[in-house]
């Protein structure tokens, strides 16, 4: 491995030293450069001061991803399970997504159906900013947040028109080899008079993909349709009205159980689709006693599993259907110190469970109305405080007939000090409240389930500790992280009973180092993540909990040719082997195995009559690794992990009008 690692390695070297042989004329230029910068100072120091973990568009659009992989590929303290979009989910310091508060475009997504499938459906190529809130989460991201929170933002109109410009498009063909994937996008979009519009379609088709030993993972083609619409309007007095609305569509004939490798040779369709509508209303600009803010959404996440003909009893086979309506009404207060952010929100979940080897079908609702305060001031020079407390009181009807009546409260608090310019420490905790979870309703597909009475709502304590720096392009950070969960979701699969689960604890450190010059940039990010179940580590079978992470290591670098429009750039994810004795004892591999990924770009961005073109291609997973990401369900006597894809070839052109 050593010798392997030391090859690979050389590839994000190579290209470090490229950008730092240019260092010195680079720092030059920006010494001479007189540039003036807009920024809302405040709300920046608050975002850095809450949020764990952003990529921003400038990210995506250099990272080009084309799912949650590939996605979150440079922040280890994410893993993203899975082959393909089907049946990939993300975990947070080894906690699942389900026990994050996850929204798009706002719109909460609690999609937590089946723990074979992935729970969100979504195209990287048209989002504007990733959130990832590790733990500590303000009272306004809403509730339900025992882990953190995550956010994803899409693109508005005025993010693609180019300056001077009222009416845009572009579109976009891509092509990867492995695979045989053919993507086509298209997207229009303009801004006058008050009103911004952006429609978008993206129609891609491929084959079973091949992992790094040539063998084929059937189940794993791509069938995805996806379109998103937006309308907005604001008017002279910064009176802003908002919709957007997306769809989202992955079909495919899938493994029983899409997040494992052969088990059995059953297979059978698998259809998911999600859509999503939301309304926003704010008052640009506004300052003083009066910043409101209104949104409500509307969001549906449905997945048709057909019955085969050679099935003998319930094998997977179900309809789901679940559809959520919420939204919050919140004003912000201006004043000397800060702001003050006062609000109510709610969630109404409705899930419908069509069973075929059943006379009847199961259903849950789950009702949530909180309110909540938040504070972000700087009581004294250098000193940022974001603090707040929310209340809920969530009502849970439940399969077997019950309902359970639960409220509580969440506090939470984050503090920054710069100790001198560029050098800050900071820290934070939290109480969550999380309500009784939501069950994984597919399970009501095989067998009738009765809750505990004795039932209690997960709560969780979160707490964190770190310390940045940044000068010029220097930006370096470390973070001690610890988070304990208690009365997660379990079952007695036996009795059919939902009971109260063990706890929960992540526990561990990131750290991270960036510089950017003019032209280009090196990065560098580690976790090491413990995750304990009860009194063992957490395992695979732990579902919609955790899963084990152990030591992740991610490297990039790139540099851009202005003379020549062209960027050259490679990035790495190295995953150290990880072992534990409960590995074994449970009936897993053990070690899990280590893996090093590295993958290389070049981009031509030529501007022609003032159409902006744009010839990339990539090499994903240079060397050919046969491995599976961390995250993924492991192997056993009986489970073949789903292996990720091996080496492809990856050519796209765009053209942006």
């Amino acid at each position: 491995m050593t010798g392997r690692y030391l090859t690979r390695t050389a590839i994000l070297a190579s290209a470090s030293m490229l950008a730092l042989g240019s260092a010195p004329a680079l720092s030059e230029d920006v010494q001479e450069l007189d540039v003036i910068v807009i920024k809302d100072r405040l709300a920046e120091t608050f975002e850095a001061l809450e949020t764990s973990t952003q990529i921003t568009q400038e990210d995506i659009q250099q990272r080009q991803p084309s799912d949650l992989k590939q996605l979150f590929q440079g922040t280890p303290s994410v893993s993203v399970a899975g082959g393909s979009p089907a049946s990939q989910k993300f975990y947070v310091h080894g906690v699942d997504q389900s026990k994050l508060n996850v929204t798009i475009d706002g719109a909460r997504q609690k999609n937590n159906v089946w723990h074979h499938n992935g729970n969100i459906g979504i195209n990287p190529m048209f989002l504007k900013a990733v959130e990832i809130n590790a733990g500590v989460a303000p009272a306004d991201t809403g509730p339900g947040a025992l882990g953190g929170s995550a956010r994803f933002e899409t693109v508005n109109a005025v993010d693609l028109l180019k300056e001077g410009q009222d009416l845009g498009a572009l579109v976009s063909f891509g092509y990867d080899t492995n695979s045989e994937t053919l993507t086509g996008t298209a997207a229009a979009y303009g801004a006058k008079d008050g009103f911004d519009y952006l429609a978008t379609a993206t129609r891609a088709e491929g084959q079973d993909y091949s992992d790094g030993d040539g063998i084929v993972e059937p189940g794993t083609a791509t069938d995805l349709i996806n379109g998103l619409g937006k309308l907005s309007y604001q008017s002279q007095e910064g009176h802003r009205f908002a919709f957007s609305g997306e769809y989202y569509r992955d079909d495919g004939y899938r493994r029983l159980r899409t997040n494992m490798g052969a088990v059995g040779n059953d297979f059978n369709d698998n259809l998911y689709q999600r859509t999503t509508a939301t309304f926003k209303y704010t008052l640009e600009g506004a300052s003083g006693n009066l910043d409101p803010e209104v949104f409500l959404y509307y969001n549906r996440n449905q997945l048709d599993r057909p019955s085969e003909p050679y099935f003998t009893r319930a094998s997977g086979d179900f309809n789901s259907d679940l559809q959520s309506i919420g939204g919050h009404a919140q004003n912000r207060f201006h004043f000397g110190m800060g702001t003050l952010t006062a609000g109510v929100d709610f969630y109404h979940d409705h899930v419908d469970v069509e069973r075929f080897w059943f006379s009847t079908d199961a259903e849950e609702t789950i009702t949530n109305v909180g309110a909540y305060l938040q504070a972000r001031v700087t009581p004294i020079d250098k000193l940022s405080v974001s603090t707040g407390i929310r209340a809920d009181f969530q009502s849970y009807d439940a399969v077997d007939g019950q309902t359970f009546d639960n409220a509580g409260l969440s506090p939470n608090i984050n503090v920054g000090y710069e100790i001198i310019d560029g050098l800050t420490v900071n820290g934070g905790y939290s109480y969550v409240f999380g309500g009784i979870e939501q069950a994984e309703a597919a399970l009501f597909h095989a067998q009738d389930y009765t809750y505990s009475g004795d039932l209690n709502p997960t709560t969780a304590h979160n707490a964190k500790v770190g310390i940045a720096y940044q000068f010029k392009g220097l930006s370096v950070g470390a973070d001690l992280f610890y988070t304990k969960m208690y009365d997660t979701v379990a079952y007695n699969y036996r009795a059919a009973t939902r009971i109260n689960g063990d706890d929960l604890v992540t526990k561990g450190f990131d750290v991270s180092a960036r510089y950017d010059w003019q032209t280009a940039y090196v990065s560098a990010a580690f976790t090491h993540t413990d995750v304990e179940y009860g009194d063992r580590i957490a395992l695979f079978g732990d579902y919609n909990n955790a899963v084990p992470v152990g030591d992740i290591l991610t490297l990039g670098a790139g540099y851009t040719f202005d003379q020549w429009n062209l960027t050259l750039g490679a990035n790495a994810e190295i995953a150290f082997e990880y072992s534990n004795q409960d590995l074994e004892d449970n009936g897993y591999e053990n070690p899990l195995p280590g893996y090093e990924v590295v993958n290389i770009f070049a981009e031509w961005a030529p501007q022609l009559g003032g159409t902006d073109f744009t010839l990339r291609g990539e090499i994903n997973n240079l060397f050919d690794e046969t491995y599976y990401s961390r995250g993924t369900y492991a192997s056993t006597a009986r489970v073949t992990p789903v292996n990720s894809p091996g080496r492809s070839f990856l050519l796209t052109a765009s053209a942006k009008f």
